[in-house]
C-alpha cells in the first residue's frame, strides 16, 4: 500500500518533534540534577550565564535540538546585525538598563534615521535578537548581548578605530562576517563563472574591492587600519566561542616527555599555547607570528601569565610560516585555524617548511574544522586515519552532518572560498594536502558538531610518499 505523501511528511515532522523533546527533556534531567538553569533570551550573555551550555553532555543535547529545530527556521539577514553594530545600539541598550530605549534615542548619537532603525531592529527582534518592548522601545535579549564591547558609548565615539580593542571580540567577529566578508560574497557567481578568473585565482574579495592584493596585504593597508584591527579582535572572538577545553582533545599533551617544545605555528597573541602551559607545566613552548602581532602577545601574556614568559617557558618568535622553520626537531608543531585561510598550493608550501625541520618523532598537530558530508556512508575506510568522535551520528531524519548544528562551519567556508581563497576541507581532502607537504595523517578525534576537529600526522620517511 502506497502511503500518501502527506502522511509521510507528517512522520519526518513527529520524528524532528521527538527529538526535540526527548533532548530537552534529557537537558532539563542533567540540569537539574547539577543544580543549574538553562539560560533564556532574556538573560543577557556572560562566562557564568554561559557555563552551564559548556559541558559536552549539554552541548551534545543542545546540538540535536538546534539541528532539528533549524530545518523550519531561517536565519536573520546579516545587514541588519552590521547596522545595529555600526550605529553602536548594543552599547546604549546597555546603559539604557533593561527599561530599554526609544528608537529616537538610540538613533541619536550617530545621527541616523530613526524610522529606518526601528524597521531594521525589529525585524532582528523578530529574529530573537535585541527584543521590543513598547512600539519603537528596544532592549536587549540574550543574543543581543553578545554584540556588545563592553564599551561606554563616550569611549567609542572619542576612538572609533579602537572599538573593538580589548572587547571579547564576539561583536568584531559579527560585524566582519557581515561586512567585507558579505560584499565579498556578492560577487561570488561571477568568480566561479569567469574563465580568468579562476585561472590567476583571484577571489571575490577581489572582484568586490578591486584589488589586486590577497585579503591579508589589504588589511595592512594604512586606510585599513579599523578593519585590520576588528580582524584580530574577530580572531579572539573565534577563540572565546570554543570551549576552553577543545584544545586538550584529540592528543595526548600529558604524555609527552618532559622539555618538550611545542610550536604554536601562526599562532596569533599565544591564546591556544596559554590554555595548555597553564595545564602542562612540563612542556616548553614557541609562539610564531608576525612582528606587529608582537606588542599585543608581549601585553597578553603580561596580563595573564607572566611567569611562563619570565621563566623562558614560553617565547614569543616573529616568524613567518612560507620561511624556512627556525625551530629544529621539536616534539610538536601545532596550527589551529592556519591551513583555511589558504589555497591547496599556499598550504603545500607551509607543510613543507614544516616538514624539512621535523624530526622523526615530531608530531603535526592541526585544530581545524573538519567538513562532513550531507549524505551517509561516506568510504574514509581505505585512508587508514583512526577516527574517535566527541558525539554519536545524528538519528533520521536530521542530516548526517549535523545540519545546523554545524552551519557555522560551512558558513565560514564559503567566506574562506570568497576573501582568502581558502578552504575548510574534508578528511579525504585534508589526507592528500598532508601527503602533497610530506606528512601522513595518523587520526582524527572530531568534535561536537560545529566545534574543531584535530588532525594528528607524521612524518613521511625521506618527507614524500
Amino acid at each position: 500500500m502506497l502511503v500518501p505523501q502527506s502522511s509521510t511528511g507528517i512522520s519526518e515532522l513527529r520524528a524532528l518533534i521527538d527529538v526535540i523533546q526527548t533532548s530537552v527533556d534529557k537537558l532539563e534531567e542533567t540540569l537539574v540534577s547539577r543544580g543549574q538553569t538553562y539560560p533564556s533570551l532574556d538573560t543577557l550573555y556572560s562566562p557564568e550565564t554561559e557555563a552551564p551550555r559548556t559541558s559536552p553532555d549539554v552541548l551534545a543535547l543542545g546540538d540535536l535540538v538546534v539541528s532539528a529545530a533549524a530545518q523550519l527556521i531561517a536565519s536573520v539577514p546579516s545587514a541588519c546585525l552590521r547596522a545595529a553594530i555600526q550605529t553602536h545600539v548594543p552599547e546604549i541598550l546597555r546603559e539604557a538598563g533593561p527599561g530599554g530605549l526609544h528608537v529616537s534615542h538610540i538613533a541619536a548619537p550617530s545621527q541616523v534615521d530613526p524610522t529606518k532603525l526601528a524597521r531594521i531592529l525589529r525585524l532582528l527582534a523578530t529574529n530573537h535578537i535585541f527584543k521590543e518592548i513598547g512600539p519603537d522601545v528596544f532592549a536587549h535579549n540574550r543574543l543581543s548581548s553578545l554584540l556588545d564591547t563592553g564599551k561606554s558609548v563616550f569611549e567609542i565615539f572619542r576612538d572609533p578605530d579602537a572599538k573593538h580593542d580589548g572587547s571579547p571580540g564576539f561583536s568584531a567577529l559579527f560585524e566582519q562576517l557581515s561586512d567585507y566578508s558579505m560584499k565579498a560574497a556578492s560577487y561570488m557567481p561571477e568568480i566561479i563563472l569567469d574563465p580568468v578568473m579562476r585561472r590567476t585565482g583571484k577571489t571575490a574579495f577581489n572582484r568586490a574591492y578591486q584589488t589586486d592584493l590577497g585579503s591579508f596585504q589589504w588589511l595592512n593597508l594604512p586606510d585599513n587600519s579599523y578593519i585590520h584591527r576588528r580582524f584580530n579582535m574577530a580572531m579572539e572572538g573565534t577563540a572565546r566561542m570554543s570551549v576552553p577545553w577543545e584544545v586538550f582533545e584529540g592528543f595526548d599533551w600529558e604524555g609527552l616527555p618532559e622539555d618538550s617544545v611545542v610550536v604554536d605555528v601562526g599562532g596569533g597573541v599565544g591564546s591556544q599555547t596559554l590554555t595548555l602551559a597553564r595545564r602542562h607545566k612540563h612542556l616548553k613552548f614557541v609562539v610564531q607570528d608576525t612582528e606587529a602581532t608582537r606588542p599585543n602577545a608581549v601585553n597578553y601574556w603580561n596580563d595573564r601569565y607572566p611567569e611562563a614568559t619570565a621563566s623562558g617557558r614560553v617565547q614569543y618568535q616573529v616568524h613567518n610560516f612560507f620561511d624556512p622553520q627556525p625551530v629544529i626537531a621539536p616534539a610538536v608543531f601545532f596550527m589551529r585555524q592556519v591551513l583555511h585561510d589558504w589555497s591547496d598550493v599556499h598550504s603545500v608550501s607551509i607543510l613543507r617548511q614544516l616538514r624539512d625541520a621535523a624530526g622523526p618523532d615530531t608530531k603535526l598537530v592541526i585544530a581545524e574544522n573538519v567538513m562532513e558530508y550531507a549524505c551517509p556512508g561516506s568510504p574514509l575506510t581505505n585512508l587508514d586515519v583512526s577516527i574517535s568522535s566527541a558525539s554519536r551520528p545524528h538519528p533520521p531524519p536530521l542530516l548526517p552532518n549535523s545540519g545546523a548544528a554545524s552551519m557555522f562551519t560551512y558558513y565560514i567556508d564559503f567566506v574562506m572560498m570568497n576573501t582568502h581563497g581558502g578552504s575548510e576541507r574534508t578528511l579525504p581532502h585534508f589526507a592528500e594536502l598532508l601527503a602533497d607537504g610530506g606528512w601522513k595523517v595518523v587520526s582524527l578525534f572530531k568534535g561536537l558538531p560545529g566545534a574543531r576537529g584535530k588532525l594528528v600526522a607524521v612524518p613521511y620517511r625521506g618527507g614524500k610518499l
